[in-house]
């Protein structure tokens, strides 16, 4: 009885055991489960809100607005509803985040665990990285708005003064075009010439306007320069308004012409008695005129001059008729007027109707003389044009018809049927013969020439052609000839080219092809001498052959090109670049099959070899393996070409295939070496670290891959690029030479014209056409210098000629020598050409001055008459000797001019005949005038009558002269004062409003002024009745926008003074708070008594006495906030709020970083056994919930801190461990209170080897535990979890053996 009593007491003993064993399992499976849905719930939160900055951040880069103050004030309102909002509640968010984290690793190390490390995209860190970002666009943001802000007010102000400006400008306008549309009745010679004046000075009006339009176009320019959006209606108004001021112009022109016409005809009306004696006086001296100049034969030296003479002649006799008939018909006519006016005599001058009659006669005489010998030199004329148009016929068909059509028929016509180039050169050289065709009808035109030189013609004005300028057009015509053969003879090469490089292509891949899949002899090493046959392909045949198809296209691109350009009939090859792309691509495809293949029959081999070899045979095999593939990866290959860079990666793909290839060997090693373990190898330590080494390495061969795969990339890069710019060159220079040739053909054309105007003209033509060879020849070289200097810069020397162009750097010199060689050749030429042409015409122009000189003696002779007052004085300038000196001396020189084939001149209109014809008619006037002396000084006597009218006209002139100015300037000054008063109110400070207030004051003390301007403008209306009504409003609508300004500014003066209050409270309370801080610092700075218990409460105290100081923060950020409000940026202060806050915050930091020290020391010192780490998250946790900052916790303090270090209690436990706890039971706990119960709190966690005890129990003893160990004594939810994350290790009787120890381990160690 007692043995069976013994023994159930150890059953029942054991069961007990066995269940403190399952609950200690338990509670960690329930322990390890609440971290789980902790850091689960941390992850959440953390990328929830790194997605929310992310968006944020998003937000505040758009830039996008529609472009209104409105839509920036808007987002404004935006911005600081999300600083008031969202962005603090976020702030607490972010608060929580850590704390949650130093939750979970508070429960962590209070149970002995490892610390919560988040992923490094979740961290605190991260997160508090992109805080910082999203704080800095937010900064960026802010900034943005604000100066969108100015600019868009700027935009608002320039718009305002624009239509202000261009209202008044379109009023103006319009005004004046109903004052030019109107026509004003004229009922007197006064009216017309006061009508006159008054637009003389709406004339003087216009001009002055300009500067007002040229102020509006500068604020539309100013308008569409900031305004995108208003850019092409600002643009039109702007461009109307334009128009319309501009039209004024015309308008006025139309007017001052009615005008003018109406103030003849009343001075008509004025002067009809004088008339019939001046005209009947004009007639007869008219008459003299006449006959004096027929009796000159100065028909012209030139048909055309001579031709044109005829309609000279025609009209001069139609005029000469007219003017008679007019003459005497007005005679009559005022003959009669004065008959119906009752005037029956005329004492103004003794001539009659017969008289009048005897004169018409002798002038139809000696018309009749004159057209005679005028028919005589005009048909002498007419032979010698008909041999200058014949010469210029046959020059212009050489030029213009033989010359283009033989150059057509050679080239486009020729090269547009036979497509074969060998044919061609043929074809177009039979046809050329030599230029024999050019040289027959250069012989006819030189036949021609000799003619005309025969009979004395030295120019031709039908054409500018000579024979030594057709040569020219001929040798200009053969270059053209050999440049187009020389481009065939270049198809022809390319061609060739192309059908070699097609073919070969074809015929290879036609040949490769079917060779690709290969026959296997089912072994490894016949496999693998496969691959390294096949690698040699791939890096040289194919990657060859593949640069060949490159190649080929672009061959066929050139070709085309050239044929397009000399439009030649489209290349057909015989294999065209389609089917070449297709065939290779179905090569390619072919070869990837193929290569699929072989590395297929690679990985069977191996697989069958790695079964056959044992563990060290593997080992060795991939350990030289991945030697050599180290050796290939890390060794940086030189590639000279394009080709070497393409072959380099190609080997570097193969040998990537080469490495993942050998990836399941790696695998295969791994199983071999678990294989060994579970059979009990005796040294299983030796092939976990061979094959540990092993897999390290492999797994290193990633990052040299990347590198050498970069290196790789970069470098086909960088010879992609130098092939590019090798080809950029070769176009370059073979455009440049082409060019040149041009060039210098079109240079080697030394016609410079026919007279020295022509020539002078020419001098500018040629200097700008120099100026554009030579910019476009330096720009050819700077095209050229620049792709030579990219070459340079990566490595690459042009200064030979390449395989893509002949043409060196030394060659293009060569070429720019030639140019400049012709260009100066040109300019010597045409310097001696000018130099003779030059002397000719100043012999000309000696000439001409002398007969200028003779003809102003006449007319000066003429002018001193009007100073002449006595009949002795008029004799006596008669009887002057001089004009017969004159006249002399003109045809001595005259005849030795003809006499060296000078003839014609056009620097004057004055023959030697006219000349003669002037002195005559000189002769005459003076008797003319003798008789008329007399009658010249009684038109005086009629001219007193009109003095006294005219006095009273020029009185009303002068008023009205004086309103108009004084009206523009009242209105000029009415606008620069409208002007002010639109521009908006932009001050910034107290001392701004009072200058602008200082500005007003001076133009408000000028309108009493202006009213006495606006008076005498009244009185002056009424007495000339012109009208004033819309100046007098434009003037009291300046008054009460004077009175509305004042207003405003006393208005802006009050707000200024206010926001000048603000500043001042910023500045001094900033000053102060951070006066305080600094204080603050000091202080703690003396917290370094030996006492430690001491400086931890004078530290509290100022920790506590900074975080008082939040009020005045918040007061600073009230004011600023204020200002923030008033658009105001710039406080005045040497600090903003940001700088305050930032040091707030930093000194608040510091010197709770400084008290955590402190208390560290002092808790060390008191020997709890916590680790630094330990007692700096416990000070957190203290802090936390030590919300008076006391250094002491109450008891809902102390409840949240205990739930913070992990223990959920209820609140009868925790009021229980309150008491406990408060050892001085002052009802309180201190730090060091709270730092003891957190040592005994730790001292009852179980420990490692405790709950593997535990384990080992509910395992009955056993190594490794099953799911039925586990559920006999653990909940079933609880053993779901750990089955789940233990690892199987082993199998028993069908059931699972889990590694407790190992997952114990896990849950101390990870």
């Amino acid at each position: 009885m007692i043995s069976y009593i013994s023994l159930l007491y150890h059953v029942f003993a054991g069961d007990r055991k066995n269940e403190q064993a399952g609950r200690r399992v338990g509670n960690l499976v329930e322990f390890m489960q609440s971290i789980q849905m902790m850091q689960e719930e941390y992850e959440l939160l953390s990328s929830g809100l790194l997605d929310w900055m992310q968006n944020k951040k998003v937000v505040f880069m758009d830039r996008n607005f529609d472009g209104t103050v409105e839509d920036i004030e808007n987002k404004i309102d935006e911005m600081t509803s999300y600083k008031i909002g969202e962005k603090i509640e976020k702030g607490k968010e972010k608060e929580e985040l850590e704390a949650l984290l130093n939750t979970i690793n508070m429960k962590l190390r209070s149970n002995d665990r490892s610390a919560y490390v988040p992923p490094e995209e979740l961290s605190v860190a991260n997160v508090n990285n992109s805080w910082n970002d999203l704080a800095h666009e937010e900064l960026e943001r802010d900034e943005w708005l604000k100066d969108q802000l100015a600019r868009q007010t700027q935009l608002g102000n320039l718009k305002k003064k624009f239509g202000n400006l261009a209202d008044a400008m379109e009023d103006w306008i319009h005004e004046k075009e109903e004052y030019l549309a109107t026509v004003d009745p004229i009922l007197s010679l006064e009216d017309a010439e006061m009508q006159l004046r008054r637009l003389d000075a709406f004339a003087d009006e216009l001009s002055a306007s300009e500067e007002k339009m040229q102020r509006i176009a500068k604020l539309a320019d100013d308008v569409m320069e900031l305004d995108d959006f208003q850019k092409v209606n600002v643009k039109a108004r702007v461009d109307n308004l334009m128009s319309s001021w501009q039209g004024l112009d015309g308008k006025k022109n139309t007017k001052r012409e009615d005008l003018l016409e109406k103030l003849d005809l009343e001075r008509r009306k004025e002067a009809l008695r004088l008339k019939f004696a001046d005209l009947a006086k004009d007639y007869e001296r008219w008459a003299k005129e006449v006959v004096s100049e027929l009796d000159g034969r100065d028909f012209g030296t030139t048909l055309s001059a001579v031709e044109a003479f005829q309609e000279k002649l025609d009209k001069s006799d139609a005029d000469i008729n007219e003017a008679s008939n007019t003459k005497r018909a007005q005679l009559e006519h005022v003959w009669q007027e004065l008959q119906d006016l009752g005037v029956s005599d005329n004492r103004h001058t003794v001539l009659t109707a017969q008289d009048i009659e005897n004169l018409s006669n002798l002038v139809g005489e000696k018309q009749k003389d004159r057209r005679d010998d005028y028919e005589v030199e005009l048909q002498r004329q007419r032979e010698m044009e008909d041999k200058r148009k014949e010469f210029a016929r046959l020059a212009e068909e050489f030029v213009n018809t033989h010359l283009p059509t033989r150059l057509a028929r050679l080239t486009s016509e020729l090269g547009s049927v036979e497509s074969d180039p060998e044919s061609l050169i043929d074809m177009i050289n039979e046809e050329y013969a030599e230029g024999s065709p050019e040289q027959i009808k250069l012989k006819v035109l030189n036949d021609v020439a000799n003619e005309m030189s025969g009979m004395g013609i030295v120019e031709n004005r039908h054409t500018k052609h000579t024979m030594p300028s057709l040569q020219k057009e001929a040798a200009k015509f053969a270059d053209a000839l050999r440049d187009y053969l020389e481009d065939i003879n270049d198809e022809k090469e390319l061609k060739a080219e192309f059908d070699l490089l097609a073919r070969t292509l074809n015929q290879w891949i036609e040949a490769t092809q079917p060779t690709l899949r290969k026959e296997f002899d089912n072994t490894l090493d016949g496999v693998r001498a496969l691959i390294k046959e096949w690698n040699v392909f791939k890096s040289r045949d194919s990657a060859n052959h593949e640069i060949d198809l490159s190649n080929i296209q672009r061959l066929y691109e050139k070709i085309s090109s050239l044929l397009i350009k000399n439009n030649r009939p489209p290349f057909i090859p015989p294999v065209d670049c389609t089917h070449l792309n297709s065939i290779f691509s179905d090569f390619l495809v072919a070869e990837k099959e193929a290569e699929d293949l072989i590395f297929a029959e690679l990985a069977r081999q191996e697989e069958i070899d790695t079964l056959l070899k044992g563990f060290n045979a593997q080992c060795k095999e991939l350990e030289n393996l991945l030697s050599s593939v180290e050796t290939y990866l890390s060794t940086q290959e030189r590639a000279e070409s394009l080709n070497d860079a393409r072959l380099n990666s190609s080997m570097f793909v193969v040998n990537n295939k080469k490495i993942d290839g050998n990836n399941h060997r790696l695998e295969q090693l791994l199983k071999l070496r678990e294989t060994i373990i579970q059979n009990d190898y005796h040294t299983p330590q030796y092939v976990i670290l061979r094959s540990d080494a092993i897999s390290q390495r492999w797994v290193a061969l990633e990052d040299l891959k990347q590198k050498k795969g970069q290196n790789l990339k970069e470098t086909l890069e960088e010879e992609k690029f130098k092939e590019q710019n090798f080809l950029k060159y070769s176009d370059i220079t073979r455009d440049f030479t082409q060019w040149v040739r041009e060039s210098i053909q079109n240079i080697e054309d030394y016609y410079f014209g026919n007279s020295l105007e022509a020539m002078i003209s020419y001098e500018r033509e040629m200097g700008f056409r120099t100026q554009l060879d030579l910019s476009k020849c330096e720009e050819f070289l700077q095209d050229i210098k620049s792709v030579q200097e990219v070459l340079e810069s990566h490595g690459v020397l042009v200064s030979e000629p390449n395989k893509y162009t002949d043409f060196s750097p030394a060659t293009m010199q060569n070429f720019v020598d030639q140019l400049n060689s012709a260009l100066e050749k040109r300019q010597m030429a045409y310097e001696v050409a000018l130099s003779q042409e030059r002397d000719y015409d100043a012999r000309r122009v000696d000439w001409a001055e002398k007969a200028k000189e003779f003809i102003e003696f006449i007319e000066n002779n003429k002018q001193q008459l009007g100073g002449i007052k006595s009949l002795t004085e008029l004799q006596h300038l008669h009887n002057n000797a001089k004009g017969k000196k004159f006249l002399a001396e003109l045809k001595a020189d005259l005849h030795r001019l003809n006499h060296d084939g000078i003839f014609g001149n056009k620097h004057t209109p004055y023959t030697l005949s006219e000349c003669e014809n002037r002195n005559k008619k000189w002769e005459e006037y003076v008797q003319d005038r003798i008789e008329s002396f007399e009658e010249d000084m009684d038109l005086e006597k009629r001219e007193t009558a009109l003095k006294v009218e005219l006095e009273r006209i020029e009185r009303l002139d002068e008023l009205q002269s004086e309103f108009d100015a004084s009206r523009y300037q009242m209105e000029i000054w009415i606008e620069q004062v409208e002007d002010f008063h639109s521009d908006p109110i932009n001050v910034h400070s107290v001392l701004e409003i009072e200058q602008l207030r200082q500005k007003y004051d001076s133009i408000a003390s000028q309108f009493p002024s202006y009213e006495q301007v606006h008076d005498r403008l009244l009185t002056i209306s009424a007495e000339t009745g012109t009208e004033i009504t819309s100046l007098t409003a434009k003037f009291a609508k300046c008054r009460e926008n004077s009175t509305n300004m004042y207003n405003t500014l006393r208005l802006e003066e009050a707000r200024q003074k206010k926001i000048e209050g603000w500043k001042k409270d910023f500045a001094v309370e900033g000053e102060d708070f951070l006066k305080k801080l600094s204080e603050s610092k000091h202080l703690a700075s003396l917290a370094t008594s030996p006492d430690l218990q001491e400086n931890v409460n004078k530290l509290s105290s100022i920790v506590g006495s900074i975080e008082s100081g939040k009020e005045s923060l918040e007061q600073l950020r009230s004011i600023n906030t204020a200002l923030d409000d008033e658009m105001v940026w710039d406080t005045g202060a040497t600090f903003n709020f940001r700088e305050i806050e930032s040091a707030y915050n930093q000194t608040l930091e510091s010197i709770k970083s400084q008290l955590k020290q402190a208390e560290k020391e002092l808790l060390l010192k008191d020997n709890t056994g916590l680790t630094p780490e330990q007692l700096a998250e416990y000070r957190d946790i203290f802090g936390h919930f030590d919300k008076t900052r006391s250094n002491f916790l109450e008891k809902m303090g102390f409840f949240g801190a205990l739930s913070a270090i992990g223990e959920e209690v209820d609140e009868a436990t925790a009021g229980a461990i309150f008491s406990r706890v408060d050892t001085d039971k002052d009802g309180k706990i201190s730090f060091k209170e709270f730092t003891q119960y957190i040592v005994e709190l730790n001292a009852d966690r179980d420990s490692e080897d405790q709950l593997v005890e535990s384990f080992k129990l509910v395992a009955g003893e056993k190594e490794f535990v099953t799911e039925n160990d586990l559920r006999t004594v653990i909940e079933g939810s609880k053993v779901d979890y750990l089955i789940k994350n233990m690892a199987v290790v082993g199998e028993a009787e069908g059931h699972a053996l889990y590694d407790y120890k190992a997952w114990v381990a896990q849950q101390y160690r990870s």
